[in-house]
């Protein structure tokens, strides 16, 4: 067992020691003051669990699926990478594949690779490891525990699925995956990467011990792991895996303890916004999809493709009414608000905002990184469609359900498919605007990409450049912006097995661990 230096050691150097892997460590070894928390108590563990999970935002996956266009001078970002001096931000946009990516800056990615690995070293593997010998209730500590292994096994989940090749049976147990960073980790060890196999193996070892101590809640309070979100985690490890059967049976667990959707044609404040005399869309900081909240709340400013605006129902309550803020039509600009102009970004689109950006008490909060009620109708959907031509009424139903509560009473019209490929492409757009803003989409498109020819899609996109700027239609701002010619247009394309897809170990942890090489060489 370990003694109480080496617990506290544990918990507080190994957030560090998974980004670097070899931190000095005799600098930490006196630092819990008398009297203070060694946690020993249940309790006390318990508190590590009260985490809004904040630093688990991310926009690249959003950038790579041409969800969103980075909020910079894109005219600048695509001169300085066309000239040889590409970022992390030009190299998602333009989907470029010769950059050597680990040659540059990766904070992006170091932030996010931290906060995986730092969900699972501060809080599940402090908790696992202390929590069989620590005084309470017994009770209570069954149900922290069961919380940690499903914590630990989501965010290894994300990790495996961000930084390593999508699971293929055929080849998982040779591909490199991610390190699994177990409670009993050697402090003074490198960490050492898994396969693709082994990873899922030992997330679907951590489900299974959280679900044999049988203590998790049915209703757990919003930022806390219950039943329902266990659930959810391995249905979408066991979709990954290409295990339908399996899959399906454990979104329909999850649904039957949650099964709850928000309904946008209700749902929206009483409260008109101005400039426009309509009420707007109201999500709520925890709503009855959420599965497990992940805190992200913004009013501030996201710019989104073209490319996912037009995917929308030109009906859809978000897109006209609420947090798309699709009102009026015109060129994406930098940093004025609305539909105002000006050539910050310098990209012919369409202008979007999380709601008003001086609206700051209408924020609107995302789990960009966490599972729904709705990622677990699609999930059905999905193994519905993978069982053939027969299922494809059944598929579109679950679909349906989602899109009639997001579109206009008077403009809806149910979809026509006639064809798996046709289902298959319903499914791929409702996925995409159900899951916009968050890395859902991405991880999605990753997994369909993967293997098979029928789910794969190769992305386009073409962006027209404005150096000279843009004026206003008939001298109105409102009205839209027109380009001042001549403008230039780039068009790129990613492919279904473009190594982009594997995001890069970032320079943090390969710079200090040579066992950590890159999954895409």
């Amino acid at each position: 067992m370990d003694d109480m230096r080496t617990i506290v050691l544990k918990l507080l150097v190994f957030p560090i020691l998974l980004l670097m892997f070899c931190v000095g460590c005799s600098d930490f070894t006196d630092i819990t003051p008398k009297g203070q928390s060694i946690l020993n108590k249940v309790e006390e563990l318990e508190l590590l669990l009260n985490d809004e999970y904040g630093q688990l935002q991310s926009w690249e996956p959003m950038y790579l699926m041409n969800d969103n266009i980075p909020a910079q001078n894109i005219l600048d970002l695509i001169t300085r990478h066309e000239e040889g001096m590409p970022s992390v931000e030009s190299v998602l946009l333009t989907w470029d594949e010769t950059v050597d990516r680990t040659s540059i800056t990766q904070d992006p990615q170091q932030y996010l690779y931290g906060a995986f690995y730092g969900v699972i070293g501060r809080i599940a593997n402090p908790i696992i490891a202390n929590v069989d010998k620590a005084a309470g209730s017994e009770a209570k500590a069954a149900q922290i525990k069961a919380e940690a292994y499903v914590l630990r096994a989501y965010f290894h989940y994300l990790a495996v699925n961000f930084y390593a090749k999508a699971y293929n049976p055929a080849t998982a147990a040779t591909d490199g995956g991610v390190p699994y960073m177990f409670e009993d980790f050697p402090i003074n060890e490198l960490a050492t990467k898994k396969t693709v196999q082994e990873v899922y193996d030992y997330i679907l070892s951590d489900l299974d011990a959280a679900f044999a101590l049988n203590a998790l809640p049915d209703s757990p309070a919003k930022m806390r792991v219950g039943k329902a979100f266990a659930y959810a985690v391995k249905a979408k490890v066991l979709m990954a895996m290409h295990d339908y059967d399996g899959a399906d049976l454990a979104a329909a667990a999850s649904l039957e303890l949650n099964n709850k959707l928000l309904d946008h044609r209700t749902d929206r404040l009483a409260i008109p916004m101005p400039p426009f005399d309509i009420p707007f869309f109201n999500r709520p900081k925890f709503n009855d999809e959420e599965l497990f909240y992940q805190m992200s709340s913004f009013t501030m400013r996201y710019i989104y493709s073209p490319d996912l605006l037009a995917s929308f129902d030109p009906n859809d309550i978000l897109l006209k009414h609420g947090e798309l803020e699709n009102n009026v039509a015109t060129y994406l600009t930098g940093g004025v608000l609305m539909n105002q102009g000006g050539n910050m970004t310098s990209v012919a689109g369409v202008q979007a905002w999380f709601h008003y950006v001086m609206a700051g008490d209408y924020k609107v909060h995302y789990s960009i990184n966490s599972l729904t009620t709705v990622d677990m109708y699609l999930t059905r959907a999905e193994c519905l469609l993978r069982g053939g031509n027969a299922n494809i009424p059944a598929a579109m139903a679950i679909l349906e359900k989602l899109r009639e509560r997001r579109i206009k009473p008077e403009a809806y019209v149910p979809m026509s498919v006639n064809t798996q490929a046709e289902a298959i492409a319903a499914l791929k757009r409702v996925a995409r605007n159900e899951n916009f803003a968050t890395s859902k989409n991405f991880l999605d498109m990753k997994r369909w990409n993967a293997t098979e020819t029928e789910w794969q899609t190769t992305l386009t996109k073409t962006l027209t450049l404005a150096p000279q700027g843009f004026m206003p239609l008939g001298g109105n701002p409102m009205n839209g912006w027109m380009p001042i010619p001549p403008v230039i247009t780039r068009s790129y394309t990613l492919r279904p097995d473009s190594p982009l897809w594997i995001f890069p170990f970032p320079q943090v942890a390969t710079n200090y661990n040579p066992n950590l090489t890159q999954n895409y060489e």
